[in-house]
């Protein structure tokens, strides 16, 4: 057996289409790692996440870097199957740094910063009749910015994906809320400024808990562009049935038996009227969806379950994962990062997420 052929056997697993991948446990253990703050303790992390063969490593390859709003951060991270046998590099895209003592607000800032009453075409390709919500298009020209190490994204793996010494690794592109659903429009984007540099290594977008980024048109064109993309969701989060199934979210825990409160169901109610007022509307990807059934939590607080459901432990336990825990140092006792961190610290991973102010 030469050296190249186990990690050919690895990469050939990554792409083959089953909605119970295994891989998908350590693509959210990386979305997970992106959460941790300060965002200086990512980068010691990521060589510490569990590998996938015996003497496989994780490096922390450029960033991780954050966009000037705050909104988002990104890192790249390489699985080695061995020294100096790379198998993939993963994009990741972390979701809206928001307190998560408070679900709902969760919601909100996503709204905000997906910025969804308009829309506009993908830069790469704007004959398309593909449309995306501006806070999308927005974000994608922050990441574009982002340097690490005096190299953009796209430079830092136009080099990395072609080095012959790097066996034509995968690209992996992930993220886990906002972040999820920013994976079609970075992946998109990157398999077209790829393409044109001559750079056409497999690219396998994987979104978790994502939010729809655009019309019916992008969703075909998405299709049509990646033959393997999963996305995996929780069929009782309420964060993926936005845009495209904002009316569900009024009944989605009444199996729970938990009614909707008032707020959020008048805030539904005028975020469908403000999108059809501005005659935009959104579709989710036809092929390639994972859903994860699943479990009302325990609780009388319809906020508590939607934090619940949308937490990374959640889906980490629904996939049969391990999650991640935050290094000690995140627990830092200021600014923002102590509002995550001090929850999660008192309260657990997946408690932390249900706590209210």
């Amino acid at each position: 057996m030469t050296c190249s052929e186990p990690t050919e056997a690895l990469k050939q697993s990554m792409l083959a289409a089953a909605p119970t991948n295994p891989f998908a446990v350590a693509y959210l253990q990386l979305c997970q790692v992106s959460y941790f703050l300060p965002i200086t303790t990512i980068a010691p992390a990521v060589p510490n996440l569990p590998p996938l063969n015996d003497g496989g490593s994780w490096q922390c390859v450029w960033g991780p870097v954050q966009s000037p709003d705050e909104a988002n951060v990104v890192y790249v991270a390489v699985y080695n199957y061995g020294p100096g046998m790379p198998v993939f590099a993963a994009v990741v895209i972390r979701g809206t740094d928001v307190d998560v003592s408070d679900p709902w607000g969760v919601i909100e800032q996503i709204w905000e910063d997906a910025d969804v009453l308009a829309w506009g075409p993908m830069p790469w390709d704007p004959t398309q009749p593909a449309r995306i919500a501006n806070g999308s298009l927005y974000a994608l020209s922050l990441i574009q910015g982002l340097t690490s190490g005096g190299a953009s994204l796209q430079s830092f793996l136009q080099s990395f994906l072609s080095d012959p010494t790097n066996n034509n690794p995968v690209l992996v592109v992930t993220g886990h809320s906002l972040g999820g659903g920013l994976v079609p429009v970075v992946a998109s984007w990157l398999r077209s400024a790829l393409t044109s540099a001559g750079v056409n290594n497999p690219i396998v977008p994987t979104s978790f808990a994502a939010p729809t980024p655009g019309n019916a048109a992008f969703a075909d064109y998405y299709d049509a562009t990646f033959s393997y993309a999963p996305r995996y969701w929780n069929t009782l989060d309420v964060v993926p049935r936005g845009w495209w199934d904002l009316s569900g979210v009024t009944t989605i825990y009444d199996a729970c038996n938990l009614p909707i409160p008032d707020v959020p169901y008048y805030a539904i109610l005028g975020w469908e009227g403000a999108m059809y007022l501005a005659g935009v509307s959104y579709a989710q990807q036809r092929t390639n969806n994972a859903p994860l059934a699943g479990a009302c939590l325990i609780t009388t607080d319809w906020y508590a379950e939607l934090g619940y459901q949308h937490h990374t432990t959640t889906y980490m336990s629904l996939l049969g994962g391990t999650s991640i825990v935050p290094p000690p140092e995140s627990f830092a006792p200021t600014g923002r990062v102590s509002r995550r961190s001090t929850a999660y610290a008192r309260f657990g991973p997946a408690a932390a997420a249900l706590r209210r102010r």
